[in-house]
């Protein structure tokens, strides 16, 4: 609420032109609220993994988060004009993030990758394409390549993202078809296509409430910073907690 107040208080300054030597960044409270769905339900699903394994419905709560992170990294990437500091600041955190990972899923340090390396061939993936470059079939075939949690599915669900962004019928149908394998099998997965309807949302503005912070405010580094900080925090949360009660 806090936040909230001091943006909109600083986009009306900004427009009475009280304000005009600090630079400032839009500020979208509904990419926001998507943010924190994607890592409420995730840390919801995680609980499940480390804690509660049997419990289907944690499971099927946590499917609503990657599709959210999916697109996310497509605004991410494309929203950005530093898009080598955007994917410098997202390997970063992803290398933070595999000791608390490896952790908190009882797995050796380098048996697979956490989501964000997949994350980051996604992204890749998206700046290769928008750029016409060769290069765009490269983080497709590292996801194949190397044991990054999700593998090939999270790049193509990215590019997926990118479709529906641009052309939502197009989109939703190539995640469906992407999807309908679980179908055949009876996963929880397909139930992310039950996210599509908020990410159809904010495309189409319903969420979308834009204002202007200043670069320089502390507003503006939560928001950049927390998101990411979020992932290795909350594994490593689960498994001080696994270590000390179960």
């Amino acid at each position: 609420m806090f936040l909230q107040k001091y943006a909109i208080v600083y986009s009306k300054a900004i427009q009475c032109g009280l304000i005009v030597s600090l630079p400032a960044r839009k500020f979208d409270y509904g990419r926001d609220l998507l943010k924190l769905i994607a890592v409420v339900t995730m840390a919801i699903d995680h609980i499940g993994d480390v804690f509660y394994p049997d419990w289907l419905m944690l499971h099927i709560i946590g499917r609503l988060a990657f599709p959210l992170f999916a697109y996310l990294v497509v605004l991410g990437i494309e929203s950005t004009k530093k898009s080598k500091r955007y994917l410098a600041t997202l390997f970063g955190f992803a290398v933070i993030s595999q000791v608390p990972y490896f952790l908190a899923f009882e797995i050796q340090p380098f048996e697979r990758f956490n989501i964000l390396f997949s994350l980051i061939l996604g992204a890749l993936t998206i700046y290769f394409f928008n750029k016409r470059s060769l290069w765009t079939i490269v983080p497709v075939l590292l996801s194949i390549i190397f044991n990054v949690e999700g593998g090939i599915y999270v790049v193509l669900t990215v590019a997926c993202m990118k479709l529906l962004k641009n052309n939502p019928l197009i989109g939703f149908l190539a995640l469906f078809a992407l999807n309908s394998q679980f179908l055949l099998i009876a996963d929880t997965q397909v139930l992310s296509l039950f996210a599509v309807t908020l990410i159809l949302l904010h495309i189409r503005g319903v969420l979308k409430s834009e204002t202007f912070i200043p670069e320089s405010s502390f507003a503006y580094s939560f928001r950049k910073y927390a998101f990411y900080a979020f992932y290795p925090l909350h594994l490593a949360t689960l498994f001080l907690i696994k270590l000390v009660f179960f």
